[in-house]
């Protein structure tokens, strides 16, 4: 190709030569959306502040639990609640919604650009978003890169590496994270 905005639009078009979501039912999916994100997810993390911010922001240790709730074959919502070993707890709630076969488009009160997940087999990715973070009455804006990985037994490990400012600020480890599948009636 001599126009290299040709070729993208080619490549990002997939094979089947669109991106129609109404014939998203039909295509396989890396990871199968409907069937891996379902029922209430359990995991344990941790918070951990750069070197430099830990007299501001202590490390700090978080269990996760996760509930997806789907509205359509295309369309769910996700509430995620954190609770903190400071007592603190975050509870969000994360539009989603399968926008191509290997791609999901998420919002949320807190992501208000929103981001896309890029699924694969053993793993899926942000792209990178910006996040709306409170801390100590203060409001911030964050950047994210989330990087999440399936291991042999099915155990979600998620990695989120926190800038601001273009400057690395924290990491969020979480992991294993249990998916429990609700029992079909």
């Amino acid at each position: 190709y001599d126009n290299p905005v040709a070729r993208r639009r080619q490549l990002s078009s997939g094979p089947l030569g669109g991106s129609d979501i109404a014939s998203t039912n039909n295509m396989v999916t890396p990871l199968n959306p409907k069937e891996f994100f379902q029922g209430t997810w359990r995991g344990e993390g941790e918070l951990i502040p750069n070197a430099f911010l830990r007299w501001f922001a202590p490390r700090e240790h978080f269990y996760l639990t996760s509930e997806a709730i789907w509205l359509s074959d295309t369309i769910w919502i996700v509430n995620d609640r954190f609770q903190f070993s400071s007592g603190r707890i975050l509870d969000r709630k994360m539009f989603c919604e399968l926008a191509a076969p290997d791609r999901i488009h998420v919002t949320a009160d807190d992501m208000p650009l929103g981001a896309d997940i890029v699924l694969s087999d053993s793993a899926f990715s942000f792209t990178p978003y910006y996040a709306l973070v409170k801390h100590r009455g203060f409001m911030f804006r964050v950047r994210c890169f989330d990087q999440n990985t399936v291991d042999h037994d099915g155990y979600i490990h998620d990695i989120i590496r926190v800038y601001f400012a273009g400057l690395p600020v924290a990491t969020m480890r979480i992991g294993p994270i249990n998916r429990n599948h609700p029992r079909a009636t």
